[in-house]
């Protein structure tokens, strides 16, 4: 009978608090948790991201919070780790009971982060995790804000597709592809070709290369052969560096070069081959020239001493989504935001809020199959913005609309 009494016990009490949640805090505070690295090796990134939360916050409480209520985030630090952020992801909710969550940084921390939100039933938005294999998963309570890996590759072949058709009369037909041979490299070959296919364009040569490599000569030639319209690279900083600098060795100077950040967005890469990066495009996720966001960024300038970045533009929105659903929903209670947040959609700019900062105009998300793969409660609107490497400055150059700065064509490569 005690033995009885002691599982209906705890059973109970598990009840309470899962369910406890979404009756906690109808009154006073209103808290949300964030769960980011703000220690180990990547706390300098989890820091920059907890400063764009910190504005939001700020700003919201300041235009009288969310219904009424004083917005206050529950911190949670995954360290960087898997394992601490599901024992984190799991005290927020549990314990601390927060009806929904924003996190986290890295996509390994966000798939178990993910795991625990699903098991209790409460909301999770991830603003910058980028692993496609995310929302494949069928998830209810899982909702991704930021693009996919094969999203930032749709907006590569977008921003060359547009700059073609608008600037050039569509005269530039062909394609090549040069990335490494790891999981994330034959993920750019995929799905690079799947989206230049789908644009209309011939992919004449697909090179991938030992990452890490010490020499790419004979890859380089492979592509000079090939003679490419537009050349789509992926590349981390050492093998980056080695390639521009070995297409110049060769004089392989593709008239479009457009590439997924990674090494070429490294503060290292432009150090390291000088003027010859001059033309060289990549994507990123905001900055501080685009014409959006200004006075936003101005006031974090102001306060953190730095220019925002990506990640704490892509945060400020989040905090900014998290309030809208939970106000549309009109409640904590963590299925009516789940619900909300499955039909939301705001365009432009947020209820009673500001304009989006981010490079796309609408926050919604959908169940949608993208070459035979279903993703679940993915926003179909992102993309990301393009940046042209211009007197060895970063200079936005694509969306249009978003940017005064035109793109030199041909790359110069000096």
């Amino acid at each position: 009978m005690a033995r009885k009494c002691v599982w209906m016990g705890a059973f109970l009490l598990g009840l309470f608090l899962v369910s406890g949640a979404s009756r906690a805090g109808e009154e006073g505070d209103l808290r949300i948790g964030c769960l980011y690295p703000l220690s180990g090796d990547v706390a300098p990134i989890g820091q920059n991201i907890k400063r764009g939360i910190d504005l939001a916050v700020d700003d919201i409480n300041a235009a009288g919070g969310v219904s009424g209520r004083k917005l206050v985030i529950v911190w949670g630090d995954s360290q960087g780790d898997p394992k601490v952020g599901m024992s984190e992801a799991e005290r927020l909710i549990t314990r601390e009971k927060v009806p929904c969550m924003l996190g986290a940084y890295q996509s390994a921390v966000t798939e178990v982060v993910s795991q625990v939100a699903e098991r209790y039933q409460t909301p999770l938005v991830t603003a910058m995790s980028t692993a496609n294999i995310l929302t494949t998963r069928g998830y209810k309570y899982f909702f991704r804000l930021q693009g996919t890996n094969m999203g930032f590759l749709k907006s590569m072949v977008l921003y060359a597709d547009a700059y073609n058709k608008e600037k050039l009369g569509g005269k530039l037909k062909t394609v090549a592809i040069v990335a490494d041979n790891t999981l994330l490299g034959q993920e750019t070959l995929e799905w690079s070709k799947y989206w230049a296919k789908e644009l209309g364009y011939d992919v004449i040569a697909e090179v991938l290369y030992s990452k890490g490599t010490p020499d790419l000569t004979s890859e380089v030639l492979a592509l000079r052969s090939a003679k490419p319209d537009i050349l789509i690279a992926d590349s981390y900083i050492t093998d980056a560096i080695l390639l521009v600098k070995t297409m110049i060795e060769q004089n392989f100077k593709p008239a479009i070069f457009v590439t997924k950040g990674t090494g070429f967005i490294d503060p290292s890469f432009i150090p390291n081959v000088g003027a010859i990066a001059n033309g060289i495009t990549s994507t990123v996720e905001w900055s501080p020239d685009m014409i959006r966001g200004a006075e936003t960024n101005k006031r974090f300038r102001e306060r953190f001493g730095v220019e925002m970045n990506g990640h704490s533009v892509q945060a400020y929105t989040g905090i900014w989504l998290l309030k809208t659903a939970i106000e549309k929903a009109g409640s904590t209670d963590r299925n009516k935001i789940r619900d909300t947040l499955e039909n939301i959609v705001i365009e432009n700019k947020f209820p009673n809020g500001p304009d989006l900062m981010v490079a796309y105009d609408k926050i919604s998300f959908t169940t949608t199959e993208i070459n035979g793969i279903k993703h679940t409660n993915l926003n179909p609107n992102t993309i990301q913005a393009i940046s042209q490497i211009q007197d060895g400055k970063y200079v936005t150059v694509w969306p249009f609309s978003m940017t005064k700065s035109e793109t030199i064509y041909p790359a110069p490569y000096k």
